[in-house]
């Protein structure tokens, strides 16, 4: 059965995802040495046809970070991106490190051509920016929930999602969907955070929040 949420659950959840992305941000520009912002300017609770509007439509390609969640909660979490913003993201964080001079590709030649230099700076936002979610849930929670490695997957938004979700057994609109913006330097950058607990899980995160019966 699904879960619902009064309006004021809902701010609870929006400010425990705007709290971690001003983690994720300080920990991505001590990373590259850039000023990044991170803001989840819209959170919304949807469905998987919602979730493929929102990156495109399925057949879009997307880059997803994918990271698996275990302990007291379980589930999965994507960072989805277009192609070129998934560029975009990579050449500020390895501007930092390399400078400007130095980027591994240039994103114009070809948006499915990623360095592995950049593909490992994306890894890494997505888990520094799932990893904060985790982190703020586990400040309410009495045992932690441990992100996986994450992995990195460049594929038709349909099939990423449909992989993910054939392992859940929720409701089709169990999903916590956040457009996720990371800007520097007045460059904006826009994904999607996607977090895909079970169905009891989800049950457990919104309570340790204390999202339910508010």
């Amino acid at each position: 059965m699904a879960l619902s949420l009064s309006e004021a659950g809902q701010n609870v959840v929006a400010g425990t995802f705007g709290r971690a992305m001003k983690r994720a941000g300080e920990a991505l520009g001590s990373m590259s040495g850039e000023i990044i912002d991170v803001q989840t300017p819209m959170l919304q609770r949807c469905s998987a046809a919602d979730v493929l509007t929102m990156a495109g439509g399925p057949e879009s390609i997307v880059l997803a970070v994918y990271v698996g969640i275990w302990g007291s909660i379980e589930g999965h979490a994507l960072l989805l991106f277009s192609p070129p913003d998934a560029h975009r993201l990579a050449q500020i964080l390895l501007a930092g490190l390399l400078g400007p001079g130095e980027l591994p590709i240039d994103a114009t030649t070809d948006v499915l051509a990623y360095d592995e230099l950049e593909l490992s700076a994306l890894q890494e936002a997505g888990n520094v920016t799932i990893s904060a979610f985790l982190n703020e849930l586990g400040m309410h929670l009495h045992e932690p929930c441990q992100p996986t490695p994450p992995q990195v997957v460049i594929e038709m938004a349909g099939a990423v999602l449909d992989a993910v979700l054939l392992d859940l057994v929720s409701d089709a609109d169990q999903m916590l969907a956040a457009k996720t913006t990371f800007s520097e330097g007045g460059r904006a950058i826009d994904g999607t955070l996607l977090v895909l607990p079970r169905a009891d899980s989800l049950r457990v995160l919104l309570d340790a929040l204390g999202a339910l019966g508010i």
